[in-house]
């Protein structure tokens, strides 16, 4: 099993495998761009963190800042409002 289906699964991964440093970096880059959205655009920052979860519901409001090792691996429902300085390292 690659490295990269374990970490999906929840289960033990290694932190230096190609494919999980490539996520982790995507999740990086894609937290800094949404931290970079002023909070007067909340449509751009919807999108943004749209592209960084797994999927998320309507609805849905994050503030800045939000920072996540993954992001493809969180999942949210409607109606989610989270509050400022979220980090999430699942």
């Amino acid at each position: 099993m690659r490295e990269i289906e374990k970490l999906d699964k929840g289960m033990p991964y290694h932190f230096d495998d190609e494919e999980v440093a490539a996520r982790k970096a995507r999740a990086a880059q894609l937290c800094q761009e949404f931290n970079a959205i002023p909070a007067t655009e909340p449509a751009q920052q919807e999108s943004k963190i749209r592209q960084i979860l797994g999927s998320a519901g309507e609805n849905i409001s994050f503030q800045a800042t939000f920072n996540c090792d993954n992001g493809k691996n969180i999942h949210v429902g409607h109606d989610v409002l989270t509050n400022y300085n979220l980090t999430i390292l699942i």
